[in-house]
């Protein structure tokens, strides 16, 4: 090592030093780790007797660390230009009706996109769609299930996945 790289390697020690002690970290405990479930979905007796072979995904992120739900939803299979009711709901896609009631943060509250969680998804040309919802709480361990309803009778449900 040449007398000049010596006070380079010490000058470039001492910044990430410097960097290390003023860039803030945040510790996060096991209990505040993330929860991740996801599944995928299956079109229901009531999609397939509409013509539907649903195909697509969905992913649940439930953070302590920054009291927040995300759900994203994939999938084809679906008429065109076309917007679809998503929800998650409180029961698994084996129950009767498939996923149960729509999940709520207040149980008894309102039924809206606020208390309830709803990745609507709006379909391209080719039927495919994607929908995100981001709510400022961690859901609860009932939130078990998306449920993708027919636009035009929501009470028929497409397709369903569990979320594990």
């Amino acid at each position: 090592m040449t007398s000049t790289t010596r006070p380079t390697i010490r000058l470039l020690g001492a910044a990430l030093l410097l960097l290390a002690l003023l860039v803030p970290t945040t510790a996060v405990s096991a209990d505040q780790a993330a929860t991740v479930t996801r599944g995928t979905f299956t079109t229901l007796a009531g999609g397939g007797d509409l013509g539907y072979d649903i195909v697509g995904h969905a992913t649940m992120v439930r953070s302590p660390a920054t009291a927040t739900t995300r759900v994203r939803v994939h999938v084809s299979g679906l008429e065109p230009d076309a917007t679809y009711g998503v929800h998650v709901h409180a029961a698994g896609c084996d129950s009767t009706p498939p996923g149960g009631g729509h999940y709520q943060h207040e149980v008894g509250g309102a039924v809206d996109a606020i208390n309830e969680i709803w990745p609507t998804i709006t379909t391209n040309a080719a039927g495919v769609g994607m929908g995100q919802a981001v709510h400022d709480h961690v859901a609860r361990a009932d939130a078990r299930a998306v449920v993708i309803h027919w636009p035009d009778n929501p009470a028929v449900r497409l397709a369903c996945l569990d979320l594990s």
